[in-house]
């Protein structure tokens, strides 16, 4: 269940619950950042341990177990050019052995970076980017991102999860970043 709070902060109707590891700030900011578009891999291991401690807080507690987890899909162009996907490299030991994770969600739309839109154009950039390629009859299902800020890629993502028949999604991020302003 989404807290009041950050749900008027992000937009995921499509998602039955969010679990985030921190705010896309202080130092959680620069890991990522630095990780992400510098490849400064030395801060690899401190997010895992940091996703890995709250997400065994919430394994503990969540009262939600998913049938499949999904990692977020970088468009082909973007996974050449940076060479890794960063939520892959950085969930994976907090996911492993929880359920199967699929690569049956697939981005079919090359979109600009949602950093440099506001609210309503990163809406309209991921419109229709997502495909899964899995029938999700009945199963809950988990998307893995780094980073949410207004939630339109998460709710996109989410949105084909339950066209594919998906009873449950969940959000899952590392940080999330409210966008007041945009």
């Amino acid at each position: 269940m989404l807290r009041p709070d950050v749900a008027r902060l992000v937009n995921l109707p499509h998602c039955e619950g969010l679990v985030a590891c921190g705010w896309y700030q202080g130092a959680l900011k620069v890991w990522l950042s630095e990780y992400k578009f510098h490849q400064r891999s030395h801060h690899k291991a401190v997010l895992q341990q940091l996703i890995t401690y709250q997400m065994q807080r919430f394994w503990l507690t969540g009262n939600f177990l998913p049938d499949v987890c999904f990692i977020m899909p970088l468009s082909n162009r973007r996974y050449f050019w940076r060479g890794f996907n960063q939520v892959t490299q950085t969930w994976m030991p907090a996911l492993q052995g929880i359920s199967p994770i699929s690569s049956a969600l697939t981005r079919i739309k090359s979109t600009k970076p949602q950093s440099i839109l506001n609210r309503k154009q990163r809406r309209s950039n991921i419109k229709g980017a997502f495909s899964v390629k899995l029938d999700l009859q009945g199963k809950k299902v988990v998307i893995v991102d780094d980073v949410i800020t207004t939630g339109s890629t998460m709710d996109e993502a989410a949105q084909a999860c339950l066209e594919a028949g998906a009873a449950k999604v969940w959000a899952f991020a590392t940080a999330l970043t409210p966008l007041l302003g945009k």
